[in-house]
């Protein structure tokens, strides 16, 4: 995977206002099947503002992306998530949404579950027990997909073409409408053109 680092000079953080603290890092990678993915990372040590984000460089359309999990070797199966894209994981009965702090991510189907697996631990800490309960029974199901005892699907869905599951088994297709209207996109608006008579 070819791969060129750049960082920006930005004199002051845009939020705090605060001068020498605010750093932009990133990185362009050519992602096989996928094209060239920049990834962003922005953070001030002053206020903790922080922001990472993925976007395909190439002109994308808006897609799905759909991978059946079937084995322990499918976990390096390459991720793009970008911060307007949706993840799916229906076996699990978990649904990521973009919302405004989205971030965007290149990992892997594992790094997938490692987030979904982190934040369901800080999730039922503090729920009732029956609540917790059932997060305890999915945090097992992700242990046997890890180990390829259950089989799941992943889906990931962008409207503006950012995100990808990367490899050649996984299943693409481009999002109708309806799809479109349905989904979030977190901190990027898609804006219609207003018809003209």
């Amino acid at each position: 995977m070819q791969q060129r680092e750049f960082t920006l000079p930005i004199e002051r953080c845009p939020m705090c206002g605060a001068v020498g603290t605010f750093h932009v890092k990133g990185r362009v990678d050519a992602i096989p099947y996928f094209g060239e993915v920049m990834s962003t990372s922005l953070n001030c040590s002053a206020c903790k503002f922080r922001h990472a984000d993925v976007m395909c460089l190439g002109e994308q359309k808006p897609a799905r992306y759909e991978f059946t999990i079937a084995s322990e070797a499918d976990m390096l199966v390459r991720v793009v998530k970008s911060s307007t894209g949706t993840v799916k994981v229906p076996k699990l009965g978990v649904t990521i949404e973009p919302g405004p702090a989205s971030e965007g991510y290149v990992s892997n189907i594992e790094g997938v579950l490692d987030r979904i697996q982190t934040t369901l631990k800080l999730a039922i800490k503090k729920v009732e027990p029956q609540k917790r309960k059932r997060g305890n029974a999915v945090l097992k199901k992700i242990h046997a997909i890890r180990g390829g005892k259950l089989k799941a699907k992943l889906i990931i869905m962008d409207p503006f073409g950012n995100s990808a599951i990367v490899d050649e088994r996984a299943k693409k297709r481009y999002l109708n409408q309806r799809e479109l209207k349905s989904l979030k996109t977190g901190p990027a608006k898609i804006f219609e053109r207003a018809k003209t008579a």
